[in-house]
């Protein structure tokens, strides 16, 4: 049963991921017209997408062996990100990205740099203890949705797949963080550093003008 909602699980996120995809470039294409019809016919496209065979093998099949266990901010944000391009729903503002992109980026240079500093400390090893884990994570997540920031359901969403061993990984940390994470995520923030040096620069060169 639990190999079947693993299946269910990505098979669902491969689509979403298409679905926000195409969604985007849709929107891209005809930014004034897009009408709930389009946005169905979009979602049957990419259910469609999520089973083509490439070399005898479905997309979502292909999609599960390159990544096995993404975490589940990094679903989270998909599903986000399908909200705001599909539905036109912006579930998250700009503190909301911010924390997202933070945890992402300090979260996954601790867990993957460390070691390349510190070789007699295994922080990777602390998230088989999966209380202490679940205490930390559950105590970051009351505190964030206490700071009125949406981005804390992500970590409970973590904390519910983790005890119900939704992925396969039994390590905590892989509930909360993954590769592609955390490289997004220090893309991101760097991306917003950039622009936020730009920013005054641009309005000093139109005060001079």
């Amino acid at each position: 049963m639990r190999e079947k909602a693993l299946v269910g699980f990505y098979i669902a996120a491969v689509i979403l991921f298409l679905w926000a995809g195409l969604a985007a470039a849709a929107r891209r294409a005809a930014p004034t017209a897009f009408p709930s019809r389009r946005r169905l016919l979009l979602g049957v496209v990419a259910a469609g997408l999520a089973f083509l065979p490439l070399g005898g093998v479905p997309l979502w099949v292909r999609a599960f062996s390159f990544h096995p266990n993404p975490c589940l901010p990094l679903l989270g944000l998909g599903v986000v990100g399908w909200g705001r391009v599909v539905l036109e729903r912006s579930w998250f503002g700009r503190e909301d990205w911010l924390a997202v992109w933070s945890f992402g980026a300090v979260a996954g240079t601790v867990l993957y740099v460390h070691p390349l500093v510190a070789t007699d400390v295994d922080v990777y090893f602390w998230g088989w203890e999966r209380g202490v884990a679940a205490s930390v994570l559950g105590a970051m997540a009351v505190l964030t949705i206490a700071g009125g920031l949406r981005a804390g359901l992500l970590l409970v969403a973590a904390l519910v797949s983790l005890g119900l061993d939704v992925l396969e990984s039994r390590n905590a940390w892989d509930y909360v963080i993954d590769p592609f994470y955390w490289l997004l995520s220090l893309g991101m923030l760097g991306a917003a550093f950039r622009r936020a040096i730009r920013r005054p620069r641009r309005a000093a060169a139109a005060g001079l003008s």
